[in-house]
């Protein structure tokens, strides 16, 4: 695989100070010192930020960004999404500075329309050590990555497939409605069951459905629940999953996306997995009242 984990995502929104309180309070996470009046970078680990959320004209995800280990393997990733007909800039010196990041180049995925940012060396932070804002055990982070990240497309067959070719994700899974065909595609780029996943929806109101945390116990995600529920900003009840089997809910965030806390989803090998696919119909899992409404 080309990619070795999800580094960091971007997001634009037209009220920053809400996503300040929002991020420290309901999210627990640190706002990194260098934050400003532009751009707030939120911690949740050694990395320098995971969440970057920018001031802006509309409520949406701006980037990806996907790290991978050196120069060579930047330029090898570079060349193989070129071959697919897509166009990779350079990144400008002033977003690598914004990014925390040694190098960058981008590309607009033909699927979502996410600009799609592949980087060398995002900036760590030994000292100080992150500590959560509130009553928090902290995340499950390191060589797995920052979470997962789900993005909307017309067609999640053909976005997962072009993942896999260009830059060696493994589909993990389909999910699938009788009768229907898939309706969300999930991919791995390490043990993590999936860093990357598409839901089919062309009408979506944005371009990203959610972003997914994992916690470092299961009381985490019961007392954010119970947080969540006091603010009136759950989107689901609490739940597991099928196929990574992740304890979890979502929850809406000042832009009215969604984060997902979840608890113990399922690790893989990427080298020895076969492709699995799950019937998206009542009774295959438990709890997560509303997920297949959210939007």
């Amino acid at each position: 695989m080309l990619i070795s984990q999800l580094a960091y995502v971007g997001a634009s929104t037209t009220d920053l100070s809400a996503w300040r309180g929002y991020g420290t309070e309901v999210l627990g996470l640190e706002v990194a010192p260098d934050s400003d009046d532009g751009l707030l970078y939120l911690r949740t680990d050694e990395r320098h930020h995971r969440l970057g959320i920018h001031a802006g004209d509309h409520d949406d995800v701006s980037y990806v960004g996907w790290e991978v280990a050196d120069h060579s393997t930047l330029e090898a990733a570079a060349a193989s999404i070129e071959r697919r007909g897509v166009t990779v800039h350079s990144g400008k010196p002033t977003e690598l500075a914004d990014r925390r990041v040694l190098e960058l180049v981008y590309f607009d995925c033909p699927y979502t329309g996410v600009r799609m940012e592949i980087v060398v060396g995002h900036e760590h932070v030994f000292t100080p050590r992150f500590k959560p804002t509130r009553d928090l055990a902290g995340f499950r982070t390191a060589e797995l990555g920052m979470g997962h990240v789900v993005l909307y497309t017309a067609d999640v067959q053909v976005a997962a497939e072009f993942y896999r070719d260009s830059l060696g994700f493994g589909i993990s899974d389909y999910g699938v409605i009788p009768g229907v065909g898939p309706l969300a595609a999930f991919l791995h780029c390490n043990p993590r069951h999936h860093s990357l996943a598409f839901i089919a929806n062309d009408k979506a109101p944005r371009k990203i459905q959610h972003v997914m945390f994992e916690t470092r116990t299961l009381d985490d995600v019961g007392l954010s629940y119970d947080l969540c529920l006091e603010r009136e900003i759950t989107a689901t009840s609490l739940g597991r999953h099928n196929n990574d089997r992740t304890f979890s809910f979502y929850f809406r965030n000042p832009s009215q996306w969604m984060f997902e806390y979840g608890f113990e989803p399922r690790t893989i090998d990427p080298d020895n997995w076969t492709t699995e696919h799950y019937l998206l119909k009542p009774g295959n899992s438990w709890g997560h009242a509303g997920l297949m409404n959210m939007v």
